[in-house]
């Protein structure tokens, strides 16, 4: 063989290995998609197996006749549905048209299973079906980003190669010399030379490397459920893709519940995902659409569900159409969050314009572009010498009063800005009036449109007059693998020390004293909270679980740290810079086995994810639901591999019996604008006036009620 023929053998070896690669994550595809198939069907089998087929009598239309199916081999609805009605009409006292009915009805029930069932990983069963569909998508997530890194490379290669191959071949034919001209034998040696030079380049063998570790990749993991709790957000995102939507209603909540023109819009804008690290879901997809056919909009999500990269998806798009101006505004506790966020999910430049060298990086971002990080107070502060692309606006609440100086800052922004998106979990918190003024700022034509009364038509009303401007999805709509969670009133009686701190507060007519002398006493022996919180702190260690305590008094927290068991964190309070709030956090995640931590409800309750907690304890009843539900989100959200706990504790004969209840009907009418379900439509008779009644009791309320009690 000739050298020729050796150097094309193997440049033919490595376009061989090329496309094996490049089919790889095609293979893999199928593979988790056959796997997940059998997976669902045993769950709908071992479901079906566990109702006895006698049950079907219920449902079946007068006159059917069971027989003898309870003594047959028909023996559940499984057995049923899976054989035919001929082989039912074989069953003493069973009938053809009785065997049609009984078959009919359980194919039905097999349907309505098999729509309400859905696939998840389980860290604690670890399953041998599921540990290989875990190892399969770590397997995709490696192969499909290291296919694309090496796209670029081979087609360059190729293209090289492809011109020289006839002529290379020619010069390496011992009659060439016979059937060539002099210019045509010196052009067949150069293309020669030239394929030689390149089979011997030394970049080739790295890239055989990185293809063969695309083909066959190394077993990377000593323990893969260990790398399934450290990035479950990423691999259940890739899970997603594989787990078919159940319903209409499933496909519409992806959707946001708005109209089908809207939707028709979002579909025809093709996201360029170039720019972006991560994997999205469906539904996150559909929400970068949205805002892109949008331009300008709110976008709404439950806490949990990925706003950010959301946002980041829509900056990635614009940048590839060389708009590369992205300015965030937020809090400052965030800003470091939106830091680590733009890096992980983007290849887009992150710059924190905040601090000493805020100008410097702000002339820097304006020059090279990326993702420029301010906040809501150092933006009034700020000269731009360029017009931002796109605006981002995180906690978009915190300018519904547009008379504030932090409101007048953004909109002049906003209103030079081709996109913008505003983000908020709960843009309607108070009344429809402050949402109406967010939505002024981004599509004033649409807030024209929207009045007070329109509270009062329930939220499917409300929410199409607002579709246009407004997307919002809910947890338990579009997180199907998302694990349980349990919400617990841990209720308890005052002793005579707590109850004694608890009656001085309320002779003196302070509100916060009466909602923290449960803990007054500053020993578990003292104090009833104390006591239980102890009790789920210590059940919690007993299964290696992680806590978050939280509490709207820094006092309260310092008590609880005195005396909690165990390893505890915290607490992360209003004067804890941000990198050491997420310092904590991250030391909190990594530390092995059971801890605590600890945080002020304002502080921890917004802009961290602590997804290692499984256990949520709430020390005291909050004013608003939405303060609450913030919390409990920083641990049941996207990427939590465990059923959340969320124990609140609550005294009897206190003031938290009114706050409670107070919180419960705030709730219900959070519920029916903020969460709507469409599952779960709330009736527009229980709405009074907006969301939020403005008949709703103060503290002095709560104050004098309880001093009439005590006194009584």
């Amino acid at each position: 063989m000739s050298d020729v023929d050796e150097t094309l053998n193997s440049l033919d070896a490595l376009f061989a290995l090329v496309q094996q690669a490049l089919d790889t994550p095609r293979t893999v595809r199928a593979s988790i998609a056959s796997a997940v198939t059998r997976a669902l069907d045993a769950q709908i089998d071992a479901a079906l197996r566990a109702i006895p087929a006698e049950s079907l009598k219920d449902a079946l239309p007068k006159g059917t006749r069971m027989g003898g199916l309870a003594q047959s081999r028909f023996r559940t609805v499984a057995d049923v549905a899976n054989s035919s009605a001929a082989t039912l009409g074989t069953v003493p006292g069973i009938g053809p048209q009785s065997a049609s009915a009984i078959h009919t009805e359980a194919l039905a029930q097999q349907k309505r299973v098999r729509s309400e069932t859905r696939f998840r990983l389980n860290p604690d069963s670890k399953s041998k079906t599921d540990t290989e569909i875990l190892r399969l998508l770590l397997t995709l997530r490696h192969a499909e980003p290291a296919v694309e890194q090496v796209r670029g490379p081979i087609t360059s290669l190729k293209e090289q190669v492809d011109p020289l191959r006839v002529p290379a071949q020619r010069a390496g034919s011992r009659l060439s010399r016979f059937f060539s001209g002099k210019a045509k034998r010196a052009e067949a040696q150069a293309a020669l030379q030239q394929i030689i030079a390149i089979a011997s380049a030394p970049g080739l063998e790295d890239l055989r490397a990185q293809l063969l570790a695309i083909v066959h990749p190394p077993p990377s993991y000593d323990d893969q459920w260990i790398e399934y709790e450290r990035d479950a957000a990423t691999i259940n995102a890739l899970l997603s893709q594989f787990v078919a939507v159940g319903t209409v209603e499933e496909a519409q909540a992806t959707h946001g519940f708005i109209s089908r023109d809207l939707v028709n819009a979002a579909d025809r804008v093709t996201l360029d995902r170039t720019h972006l690290r991560s994997f999205l879901r469906g539904y996150q997809a559909f929400g970068a659409q949205y805002l892109l056919s949008r331009r300008k909009a709110i976008l709404g999500d439950e806490m949990g569900l990925g706003k950010t990269v959301q946002a980041l998806a829509v900056a990635a798009h614009l940048a590839t159409q060389d708009k590369r101006h992205v300015l965030v505004v937020c809090p400052a506790s965030v800003v470091s969050n939106w830091m680590n966020e733009t890096a992980k999910h983007t290849t887009l430049r992150p710059w924190q314009i905040h601090g000493s060298e805020r100008d410097a990086d702000l002339g820097e971002w304006a020059r090279w572009g990326g993702v420029a990080i301010t906040t809501f107070d150092t933006l009034k502060a700020l000269t731009l010498t360029i017009t931002p692309n796109m605006l981002i606006v995180d906690e978009a609440h915190f300018i519904k009063n547009p008379a504030t100086q932090r409101a007048r800052a953004v909109r002049t922004v906003l209103d030079s800005c081709e996109w913008a998106v505003f983000l908020s979990g709960t843009p309607m918190e108070n009344r429809v009036e402050e949402f109406k003024n967010l939505v002024s700022y981004v599509q004033p034509a649409v807030a024209g449109k929207i009045h007070v009364r329109d509270g009062l038509s329930g939220a499917t009303g409300f929410r199409k007059i607002v579709a246009p401007v407004y997307l919002r999805r809910n947890q338990i709509d579009v997180l199907t693998e998302l694990p349980e969670l349990i919400e617990v009133e841990d209720w308890v009686l005052l002793g005579a020390k707590d109850a004694s701190a608890y009656r001085s507060a309320v002779h003196s007519g302070n509100f916060m004293a009466m909602r923290q002398a449960a803990y007054a006493p500053a020993a578990r022996s003292g104090s009833a909270k104390l006591e239980r919180m102890v009790e789920i702190v210590e059940e919690a260690a007993e299964n290696e679980a992680k806590v978050l305590v939280f509490s709207c008094f820094r006092g309260v927290l310092d008590i609880i740290r005195d005396s909690l068991p165990g390893k505890v964190f915290g607490p992360i309070t209003g004067a804890t810079a941000t990198a050491e709030r997420q310092r904590l956090v991250d030391e909190f995640t990594a530390h092995a086995g059971h801890a605590v931590l600890l945080s002020q409800i304002e502080a921890g309750g917004v802009g961290l994810n602590i997804q290692a907690a499984s256990v949520v304890i709430l020390a005291e009843p909050q004013w608003k639901p939405s303060t609450e539900a913030q919390a409990i989100a920083r641990a049941h959200r996207m990427g939590q591999v465990r059923t959340v706990q969320v124990h609140r504790l609550l005294a009897k004969d206190s003031v938290d019996v009114m706050m409670r209840a107070t919180l419960a009907k705030k709730s219900d009418l959070f519920d029916e604008y903020a969460r709507r379900s469409h599952a779960k439509e709330s009736d527009a008779g229980s709405v009074e006036t907006g969301w939020e009644s403005a008949a709703a009791p103060t503290e002095q309320d709560f104050v004098r009620a309880e001093q009439a009690r005590l006194s009584g």
